[in-house]
């Protein structure tokens, strides 16, 4: 008896290996800053971001300089520890929209942020409140 428990055991463990671990679900309700250097010195932008289940809205906030901006954030989404949204930018008659996609580990965020001028990478870690 002893011998079939020690083959069921050693199966179920070998199963659980097997079976790929769902992401899980994150809150990142709150600040996130992210600093990056451009061709016009270093940025900061602030992502404050509410969560209702899956749904994601908030704000992204930049600072270069004395030049302010705060944007509104769109079609936020987030399932698991995955997340996306979009920043809808307009400066004078342009407009244009960048598209940010991520992973939530702890209080970091890592991901990619599509440009008018194509993919950067992206991070940005949980501000102390």
């Amino acid at each position: 008896m002893r011998r079939i428990l020690s083959v069921v055991a050693g199966a179920l463990f070998a199963l659980m290996l097997t079976v790929p671990v769902e992401a899980q679900d994150v809150d990142i309700t709150g600040k996130w800053e992210s600093t990056r250097e451009t061709q016009q010195g270093t940025m900061t932008t602030t992502f404050t971001f509410a969560q209702d289940g899956g749904k994601l809205t908030g704000t992204l906030g930049s600072q270069r300089g004395d030049m302010e901006i705060s944007e509104e954030i769109a079609d936020g989404t987030i399932e698991g520890n995955k997340i996306s949204f979009q920043v809808v930018m307009t400066r004078g008659d342009r407009t244009f929209e960048m598209t940010y996609s991520g992973t939530v580990e702890g209080d970091t965020i890592t991901g990619t942020m599509e440009t008018p001028r194509g993919e950067q990478p992206w991070t940005a870690t949980r501000a102390s409140n």
